[in-house]
């Protein structure tokens, strides 16, 4: 369970095997809000099984959406290390299982196995890079460009196909900043265009998206 968690994927089956003596599993329904931005709690989530995403709103209420999360993703990371509050939301988008490790689990086990705390935090750099190349293409990249990365980043390989998940509309546009109406406009032109193909409220990509439009 914890060997396909990029975080922990270093550690020895023994070690493995301890950490997840020190967790527990959840259940949630859909819609349901795991994380409330600027809440104080100092859990870490893998999720098990389900559909997350996970989002910010300002101070007059608006949403951003900055991911979608799946099985296999993990957040709350960055709670194992400070006390700082939530920099973001999460909620489910469908059913849900996850298992929670606290941040006093955490510490249990960096106290037994020191050495693994600077690998874990080499992983926790390369997300945060991760998330400085988000930022930097919203402030780069025009609208185009930032629905062409959302559908290659979201897009996943199933045979000779890449298909994202079910995404619609609105969340691209909240993912892009922009209007669910110019989104629209921009996939329209693709599938037009044989770039890409709906196909039960997915997205197939069809061959090289352009670089610019």
């Amino acid at each position: 369970m914890f060997a396909d968690i990029p975080l922990f994927q270093s550690l020895p089956t023994e070690q493995l095997d301890y950490l997840l003596k020190l967790a527990h599993e959840c259940r949630y329904e859909k819609n349901s809000i795991i994380l409330t931005q600027g809440e104080r709690s100092n859990s870490l989530y893998i999720i098990l099984e389900g559909r997350l995403k996970v989002y910010v709103t300002d101070e007059e209420g608006r949403q951003a959406l900055l991911a979608f999360l799946n099985k296999g993703d993990f957040f709350g990371e960055l709670s194992l290390l400070d006390d700082e509050p939530r920099s973001a939301s999460v909620m489910t988008v469908e059913p849900a299982r996850l298992l929670c490790l606290t941040q006093d689990s955490f510490r249990r086990f960096i106290d037994a196995h020191p050495e693994n705390l600077l690998p874990m935090l080499r992983i926790l750099a390369r997300r945060l890079r991760a998330m400085d190349d988000t930022i930097c293409s919203l402030s780069t990249l025009d609208v185009y460009g930032r629905v062409a990365r959302v559908l290659l980043n979201e897009a996943e390989l199933h045979e000779k196909d890449r298909i994202t998940p079910r995404l619609t509309h609105q969340d691209i546009a909240e993912m892009v900043g922009s209007s669910r109406e110019m989104v629209s406009r921009i996939l329209g032109d693709l599938r037009k265009g044989g770039y890409i193909r709906m196909e039960n409220k997915q997205i197939v990509i069809e061959r090289k998206l352009p670089m610019r439009w």
